[in-house]
C-alpha cells in the first residue's frame, strides 16, 4: 500500500526551500554564474532581463555541459549533494589544458535561481555530440515540472549550457550596471574566467569605487607589486571566491583562497572579513627565478624571492584591512551616535558616559556588529539606565545558556513582556500557594487560623473552575453574623483582617459573589463559598456538615441569603469519619463536602497542569518576594478579644 500517495507541495514550498536564491536577484545572479564556474566554463554570456522591453534573461557558458540523464537527476534531487557525488573540485573539459578547479556550490539550490528572473525557464545543454532542451515550469502540487524535452545532435567537440527565461519576466529592481558590479566583485580573481554581460566583458572598471581599491608598492631589490582590494560590503555565505589571488603576467597561480599562512598572519577565516574581501596580487617578476611551479598550481615554498614577496604582501594586506576597518569603524561610530544621540544625551552624566563607552568598545572589539545591531543594543542599554533594576537584567541574561537565550527569543517573539508578566504573576502566585500549603500541612498541629486560612482566602480556584471568578470576595458582614452564632464562651482571638471566624478548633471563611437585577444594580448574593478549616487530628463527619448547614440557615434567617442563592460549603481536615465521605445537599442550591487537605493539594496541582513538580526548584518559588510574603508568614494576632453575642442560634 502506498502511504505517501497523498503527499503534495504547496506553491510556497519552493520559496521556503530555496530562500533568497529565488527572491534576491543579487544572490540569484551569483548562483547562476557560480554554476558556470563549477561546470569549468571559461566564458559566460549573460543577458540581463528587462520586463518593460520584453527581454528575457539568459546565461550561456562553455562549460562541460550535461546529458539529459544528468540534468534530470540533478534538477529533481531536492537534497542534491554535489560534494558527496563529485568531490570539492572539477576537472577541465577534455579540450582544455588546465588545472582542476575548486567548486563553488554543493547543494544544487542554484538551479532555482532562474525563477528569480522568470516564472518558467528553459535549459539547453550539449555534450558528447548530443544536445537536449527542456522547459522547467512551476507547478501547483509540485515544486516544478520538467516538460517538453527535445533532443538533437551537435558537434562532438562542443559543450556548454544555456539557461533562459520563457515565462513571465519578473520585476527585479536591479539594473545591469549593478549586476556587473556584483559579478565583478566575486568573479574577477581568475583571468581565465570571463563573464560578459550584454556582450561586454566585465572588468575591474565595472566594480564600484566603494568596493574596489588599487595600490602599487615596491619590495626593495625585488620588484613592483599591485594589490587590488575588492570588498563585497556584505559578507557571503562562505569564503569561496574570497581570499588572495596571485597573478603573474595576467595568469592566475593556484586558487583564490585564504591559505594557512594567510589565516595565521592576516585574519581568521571564520570572520566576516574573510567572506567579504578578495585581494588580487599582480607580481610579474615572480615568473623569473623559478618561483612559479611548472603547472602554475602554486609557488615553490623554498624560493627566496617568493618567501620575501609573500611576507611583504601579507603585511601590506593586513595594513589595508586595518585601515579599511578603521574607516568603517569611524563611519559606523558616527552613524550610531547620530541615531541614538538624543536618547543618550537625556541620561544622567554617569549613565551617558557608560553608554558612550559601551558604544566605543563594541565598535572597536566587535567589528562584525552592524550599525543597526549596535543601535539596538545601545537603545536597550539606555533603557536599562532609566529602569529601576539598572543592569540586573544583564546579570540574569549573562547566566543563560545559548539554548535558553534561543528559548527567550522565541518567547519574546510571540509575547510582549507585559503579557508575560500578567500570566507569570498569576502562575507564580498559584504555585507559591501550593508550595506554602504543602509545607504547612507537614507541621503537626498547624494553626489553621493563622497559617492556612490566608492561603485559602486566595485559593478558591483550588476547589474548581467555577470558583475562578475574581468577583468572589470575603464578606465581612456575613463573618460577623457567624461570629455572633457562637457566643463569648467559644471566642478566640480575632485577626487584624476580620475576613474569617476564629474558633477553638476551626476557622470559617465566607466568600460571596453578588447578583444583579435587570437594571444591573446589585440585589443580593448569587453564590456563597464557605471554607471551614479543621485543626489536624480532628475527624470530619455529620456533625461538621450540620454545623455548616447551621451557618447557612442563620444567614438566610438574617436576610443575607435568598433561598435561591447557591452555596458551596467545603470542610477541610486531615481525616474523614468512616462512611462520611459523601456530600450533604439541601435542595438544589446547597452542597456541603468534606475534603482532605491532601486531596485539595493534589487537585490544585492538577489544575495547574502539574507544573509544580516541573518547576519546584524555580527561583520564584524560593526567593524572598515581598508580594508573596503574606503567604509565608502567619498573620499576627492584634489583640485577644471575646466575641460579644450571647446566644447561639441552632
Amino acid at each position: 500500500m502506498d502511504e505517501t500517495g497523498d503527499l503534495f507541495f504547496e506553491k510556497r514550498f519552493l520559496e521556503a526551500y530555496a530562500g533568497t536564491i529565488m527572491s534576491d536577484p543579487t544572490v540569484a545572479i551569483v548562483e547562476l554564474v557560480a554554476n558556470a564556474w563549477d561546470a569549468y566554463a571559461t566564458d559566460v554570456m549573460v543577458e540581463w532581463p528587462d520586463a518593460e522591453n520584453g527581454r528575457q534573461f539568459s546565461v550561456t557558458d562553455n562549460g562541460k555541459g550535461m546529458t539529459y540523464e544528468d540534468f534530470a537527476f540533478i534538477w529533481r534531487a531536492m537534497s542534491y549533494d554535489r560534494i558527496a557525488r563529485f568531490g570539492t573540485t572539477v576537472q577541465p573539459p577534455d579540450d582544455l589544458d588546465a588545472l582542476p578547479r575548486e567548486v563553488f556550490g554543493r547543494n544544487g539550490k542554484g538551479r532555482f535561481a532562474s525563477f528569480c528572473f522568470s516564472s518558467d525557464y528553459q535549459v539547453t545543454s550539449w555534450k558528447d555530440g548530443k544536445q537536449f532542451s527542456c522547459v522547467v515550469r512551476r507547478s501547483i502540487t509540485k515544486p516544478f515540472r520538467l516538460e517538453d524535452p527535445v533532443f538533437s545532435n551537435v558537434s562532438d567537440q562542443s559543450h556548454g549550457t544555456r539557461i533562459e527565461g520563457v515565462g513571465e519576466i519578473a520585476q527585479i529592481g536591479l539594473d545591469a550596471a549593478r549586476a556587473r558590479d556584483i559579478i565583478g566583485s566575486r568573479f574577477l580573481a581568475n583571468p581565465a574566467f570571463k563573464v560578459f554581460l550584454g556582450g561586454r566583458l566585465i572588468t575591474f572598471a565595472d566594480v564600484s569605487a566603494r568596493s574596489l581599491s588599487v595600490e602599487t608598492f615596491e619590495i626593495p631589490d625585488i620588484g613592483s607589486v599591485t594589490i587590488r582590494h575588492i570588498d563585497t560590503i556584505k559578507a557571503d555565505r562562505s569564503t569561496k571566491q574570497h581570499g588572495i589571488a596571485w597573478w603573474v603576467q595576467d595568469r592566475a597561480v593556484g586558487d583564490c583562497a585564504w591559505h594557512g599562512s594567510d589565516l595565521e598572519r592576516i585574519l581568521d577565516g571564520r570572520t566576516s572579513e574573510a567572506k567579504r574581501y578578495t585581494f588580487i596580487v599582480s607580481a610579474d617578476f615572480l615568473n623569473k627565478g623559478e618561483a612559479v611551479k611548472d603547472d602554475w598550481s602554486g609557488f615553490h615554498e623554498g624560493n627566496a624571492v617568493w618567501k620575501q614577496t609573500q611576507a611583504a604582501v601579507q603585511q601590506r594586506i593586513r595594513e589595508i584591512i586595518d585601515q579599511t576597518n578603521t574607516v568603517a569603524r569611524e563611519r559606523k561610530r558616527s552613524g550610531v551616535f547620530d541615531r541614538v544621540g538624543a536618547q543618550v544625551n537625556a541620561l544622567s552624566p554617569l549613565g551617558r558616559d557608560r553608554v558612550r563607552d559601551f558604544i566605543n568598545d563594541v565598535i572597536d572589539r566587535c567589528p562584525h556588529f552592524g550599525e543597526s545591531e549596535i543601535v539596538q543594543l545601545t537603545t536597550i542599554l539606555a533603557t536599562l539606565e532609566n529602569s529601576k533594576s539598572l543592569y540586573g537584567l544583564l546579570n540574569l541574561l549573562h547566566t543563560q545558556t545559548a539554548d535558553e537565550m534561543d528559548d527567550l527569543h522565541d518567547v519574546l517573539r510571540k509575547w510582549t513582556v507585559g503579557l508575560v508578566k500578567i500570566v507569570m504573576d498569576e502562575i507564580q502566585t498559584r504555585l507559591y500557594l501550593i508550595r506554602q500549603l504543602k509545607a504547612k500541612l507537614l507541621v503537626k498541629g498547624v494553626d489553621e487560623v493563622h497559617e492556612l486560612q490566608p492561603i485559602f482566602a486566595q485559593g478558591l480556584w483550588m476547589f474548581g473552575a467555577q470558583f475562578e471568578s475574581i468577583e468572589f470576595t470575603s464578606n465581612r458582614g456575613m463573618t460577623e453574623v457567624i461570629r455572633a452564632v457562637f457566643g463569648d464562651k467559644k471566642g478566640r482571638g480575632s485577626l487584624n483582617r476580620p475576613d474569617f471566624v476564629a474558633l477553638p478548633d476551626e476557622s470559617v471563611g465566607l466568600y460571596a459573589r453578588s447578583s444583579y437585577n435587570n437594571d444591573h444594580d446589585e440585589d443580593g448574593i448569587e453564590h456563597l463559598v464557605i471554607i471551614d478549616l479543621k485543626t489536624t487530628g480532628l475527624p470530619m463527619g455529620s456533625k461538621e456538615k450540620d454545623q455548616v448547614w447551621k451557618y447557612i440557615k442563620e444567614l438566610r434567617t438574617r436576610g443575607y441569603l435568598r433561598p435561591t442563592t447557591r452555596v458551596d460549603g467545603f470542610i477541610l481536615g486531615d481525616r474523614i469519619e468512616e462512611g462520611e465521605e459523601e456530600k450533604l445537599t439541601r435542595g438544589e442550591t446547597v452542597t456541603i463536602v468534606p475534603v482532605l487537605y491532601d486531596t485539595i493539594v493534589r487537585r490544585a496541582e492538577k489544575r495547574m497542569l502539574n507544573l509544580y513538580a516541573k518547576v519546584e526548584q524555580a527561583p520564584f518559588l524560593n526567593e524572598d518576594d515581598a508580594e508573596l510574603k503574606q503567604f509565608r508568614e502567619p498573620i499576627p494576632v492584634i489583640q485577644k478579644q471575646l466575641l460579644t453575642t450571647t446566644t447561639e442560634n441552632d
